[in-house]
């Protein structure tokens, strides 16, 4: 059960007993108390969750909500399969 809003980074992820497992949160910057933009954000992971399935989770969400904060601006070139004669 995931529950939150993803595209603003407030989500928390809940096991199949209602157990908190992991929580993806926005940060903060410590020094002003300023919450940075939604690309900068933790996952929280408890110790007995699997962090790579919490981070499958993470991404699926950001494919789900058509938004990719792993895109750093560049085009990337597509590779199309040729036959040979």
């Amino acid at each position: 059960l995931i529950e939150g809003c993803f595209p603003q980074r407030c989500c928390k992820i809940f096991n199949a007993t209602k157990k908190l497992v992991a929580e993806i949160r926005r940060k903060v910057d410590p020094t002003t108390n300023v919450m940075l933009g939604k690309e900068v954000f933790m996952l929280c992971v408890q110790p007995d969750f699997d962090v790579s399935f919490a981070m499958g989770l993470v991404l699926v969400l950001d494919q789900i909500n058509g938004e990719n904060f792993f895109d750093n601006g560049t085009t990337e070139t597509s590779v199309h399969p040729t036959t040979e004669d």
